[in-house]
């Protein structure tokens, strides 16, 4: 056996079931649906992967990982903050800042959530067995990274939309504000003057705000539960491997990245499966016309809707000249027009992947965005909260799609955004031009987060992809201390320069002086002489 098969034998066994925990302490089942993938992928390769949040995965399937639910967690979620009914935050804030509302909410109660899941009955073998690799999202689940203070292991952050300020700072990552718009502000990468001005104090503000309100306040949760009063999760996340980023140049912006940081964006989109509901697949199957899709994603739920908003779009959706498949939760809907079908459950991906679906009307969450433009369907956004608002203004500056708001909807603003999108055949056109360069790429971003996953478990938190960047202080990331130099230089040149010169003026004055003096003797000395 030669020295390079010892080598490849070496690093299969490093990495050949190896445990990899994924932590979720907060979040919505959506930020599970992002990880899921990558755990069942890592569980088909042979490695022993948990995944404890607060939600439970389905039970009707087969998984190759672990699921821990932090029930008790959840459930003091749910009395502290109530539900997260936005519709109702809404009312109560005459329409306005709700967004400001719900992480008003969190913001207050996030320590006592992180209290509760770190003591969760749920998720203590999460204590007991060490793993070799933690993942965690990289917002307001920062309570996870006592999972990694404990266990000493590495730990990738995963960002359940683009890459925020504070992750690229962790690894030195170039975050420029002249280009890069930050992910909470809704601008593109051409800004004017006062744009640019506003990205960059965002840019340089939120890591100290985020630090100031989720960090410094979790740091005295998790000093107690492990006993330890010099516990800092700043320090903590100091040492992250690596940064799995929810994003993708095809729906954004061009940006550098570094080795570590690893764009996964639409990881979670697979191909269409064959729809195993004989009701649902009868639905689509037989239709005469084209079918528009219509669901609010997993947190937010169609029968919490304003009777007047549910009105309007039944009788939008009576007018259509196509059949709608609506995810609705509730019971029967009064006077449902025939050529819509309700269902409290759907396979989104299977449905968008079917050939008669040809419009999606979306609340604008991140993954169905990223669903509709991989299985090639335009758009209507109706976005509430968090960041959809910001997804579905991009979807629409790409030209994917229409936008809705909740304030202006009427039963004709419904009915022609829809008829537009799939009429206008400028939308389909462009969704396929997205949906060519989100799935042309060298490697499928699934493959490249295991591949990366295991690249860190391999190499012992890979320290290799660093960049001196990360630890660089501030004045010499900026090289001010440089400019400093140089201006100090200039400033000796400058000062010897005007040295010399007055030297050399004086020099010539005296010069001159003494010529004048001579020349006005000579001229008195001739003036006597005759």
């Amino acid at each position: 056996m030669n020295w390079f098969t010892v080598v490849l034998v070496s690093l299969a066994a490093v990495t050949e079931g190896s445990r990899v925990l994924m932590v979720l302490p907060l979040g919505s089942p959506s930020h599970k649906n992002i990880l899921t993938p990558l755990a069942e992928s890592l569980g088909r390769r042979g490695h022993q992967v948990t995944v404890a949040s607060l939600h439970a995965g389905p039970t009707n399937v087969s998984r190759s990982y672990t699921d821990l639910v932090a029930s008790e967690a959840w459930q003091t979620v749910q009395k502290v903050t109530g539900g997260f009914d936005v519709f109702k935050m809404r009312e109560a804030s005459s329409g306005k800042d709700v967004n400001s509302q719900v992480m008003k909410k969190v913001l207050r109660n996030l320590p006592e959530y992180c209290d509760a899941f770190l003591r969760d009955p749920g998720v203590q073998s999460a204590w007991v067995t060490k793993p070799d690799l933690i993942l965690l999202p990289a917002f307001m689940n920062e309570c996870g990274l006592a999972l990694v203070l404990k266990h000493k292991v590495p730990f990738i952050y995963v960002t359940t939309s683009g890459l925020t300020p504070w992750t690229a700072d962790l690894l030195g990552n170039p975050e420029n504000p002249a280009y890069i718009p930050n992910q909470y502000l809704s601008y593109g990468d051409h800004m004017t003057l006062w744009e640019r001005t506003v990205n960059t104090l965002v840019r340089f503000i939120s890591p100290y705000l985020r630090s100031h309100l989720v960090l410094n306040r979790l740091d005295g949760v998790v000093q107690r539960f492990l006993r330890d009063p010099t516990v800092s999760l700043s320090e903590v996340e100091k040492n992250v491997s690596m940064v799995f980023v929810n994003s993708h140049y095809s729906l954004g912006h061009p940006r550098p990245l570094m080795p570590n940081v690893v764009e996964v964006g639409a990881m979670h989109c697979r191909a269409p499966l064959p729809l195993q509901d004989p009701q649902l697949r009868h639905f689509l199957d037989s239709s005469p016309v084209l079918v528009v899709l219509f669901s609010l994603g997993s947190t937010i739920r169609s029968e919490q809707l304003p009777s007047s908003v549910r009105g309007s779009l039944v009788r939008a959706f009576a007018r259509l000249p196509y059949r709608v498949l609506w995810k609705w939760e509730g019971g029967a809907i009064p006077d449902l027009p025939p050529n819509v079908m309700t269902h409290s459950w759907l396979p989104q991906q299977d449905v968008l992947g079917h050939e008669r679906v040809r419009a999606f009307l979306t609340h604008g969450g991140l993954l169905s965005l990223q669903e509709a433009v991989y299985h090639n369907v335009p758009v209507v956004g109706l976005p509430l909260m968090s960041d959809q608002h910001l997804n579905v203004r991009q979807a629409v500056t790409l030209g994917l799609g229409k936008e809705l708001t909740l304030e202006t909807l009427t039963e004709e603003a419904v009915y022609d955004a829809i008829t537009s999108v799939v009429k206008d055949e400028g939308y389909g056109r462009r969704v396929a031009e997205r949906s060519r360069l989100l799935r042309d790429q060298e490697t499928s971003p699934l493959d490249r987060a295991v591949y990366w996953s295991e690249h860190v478990l391999r190499y012992d938190g890979a320290p290799h992809l660093r960049s001196r960047a990360a630890s660089m202080p501030l004045h010499q990331y900026l090289l001010l201390d440089v400019a400093a130099v140089l201006t100090a230089a200039a400033v000796v040149v400058m000062l010897l320069l005007w040295w010399a010169l007055k030297a050399a003026t004086r020099a010539l004055l005296r010069t001159f002086r003494k010529a004048s003096s001579s020349l006005l003797t000579a001229a008195r000395t001739h003036s006597k002489l005759q």
